[in-house]
């Protein structure tokens, strides 16, 4: 794994409690492709062949905005990244530097085509009534958490884990899906540490999850991994359905080590998460040795 610094760093300046931190981006910022485009468009063609269920899910009355979404990223990818792909009729060619991947259209529902076109995984929350819910998606790298116990759940119900959710920023979440205008996309992040670098990591419950049990101190910068959510929002104009997308970024804590900076903010937004919070990124088993690594490493780097 690449020991670069990290290419997003939201726990600067100690940062990572529940907020709802959504930015406006430009459409060229919309996705990301980057030299891990290769192993994951493949992870995703082998989750979807021999996990399916886990991985994609949809309801027939999705199937207008999974048109949509995908014509509009055929339409993006045109014009930013024309380079890495061939747009025939019946199928989409998928430039890879060993083979070419050619996807025939009527072999893929449209989402679940459009996931192998790009990293991110692929979020369409239709309108029900006041609120949204989860209505189509390619979940390939899910964070501790089960795309089959999630599906058709609106935006509470997705989030009915997350400690000061509902309290905090439920609400202004839901105003924004309501109110989001067409021309407008948004981004935000989520981070945690991870004790494993793969992608597709399914939980029913992220409570469920404990980490850190080969864990020592000598081993703590290549066995532990932040991992990095980021996610964008945007209107289907059509639809109306809200296209959410998730790109996961994880490095292992040793690309920071001797980055003085990152290392006292890493420190600083653990101690600053509440109890529940830590539970829940099921750092509370970890967050002892982990903040004696951060801080003498921060020591160190001096």
């Amino acid at each position: 794994m690449s020991l670069k610094k990290p290419l997003h760093t939201p726990y600067k300046n100690g940062k990572g409690g529940i907020r709802v931190g959504l930015q406006p981006i430009s459409e060229s910022e919309w996705l990301e492709i980057d030299d891990l485009f290769e192993s994951e468009i493949f992870l995703k063609k082998n989750l979807l062949e021999s996990h399916k269920k886990e991985v994609y899910q949809e309801i027939e009355s999705s199937k207008t905005a999974q048109s949509e979404f995908l014509e509009l990223l055929i339409q993006y990818l045109q014009k930013f990244h024309p380079q890495k792909y061939f747009f025939e009729d019946d199928y989409i060619q998928v430039n890879l530097k060993e083979h070419p991947l050619k996807l025939s259209r009527k072999n893929y529902s449209p989402l679940e085509l459009a996931s192998l076109l790009v990293q991110e995984d692929l979020v369409l929350m239709l309108k029900g009534g006041e609120d949204y819910f989860l209505g189509a998606a390619s979940l390939c790298a899910p964070s501790n958490w089960s795309l089959a116990e999630k599906f058709k759940g609106s935006l509470m119900a997705l989030h009915k884990e997350v400690p000061g959710y509902q309290e905090k920023i439920g609400q202004r979440v839901g105003v924004i899906f309501k109110k989001l205008p067409e021309n407008r996309m948004l981004e935000r992040f989520n981070w945690s540490i991870y004790d494993s670098p793969k992608l597709f990591q399914p939980a029913k419950s992220k409570f469920q999850v404990t980490k850190g049990k080969a864990l020592s101190y000598s081993n703590v910068g290549t066995s532990l991994f932040v991992r990095v959510e980021r996610q964008t929002i945007r209107r289907l104009s059509l639809s109306q359905a809200i296209a959410f997308t998730i790109r996961v970024h994880i490095s292992p804590l040793s690309a920071i080590q001797h980055d003085k900076d990152l290392l006292n903010d890493l420190f600083v937004a653990i101690k600053n998460l509440d109890s529940k919070m830590k539970e829940y990124k099921s750092l509370d088993g970890i967050e002892e040795i982990l903040l004696k690594w951060l801080k003498e490493k921060k020591e160190s780097a001096l």
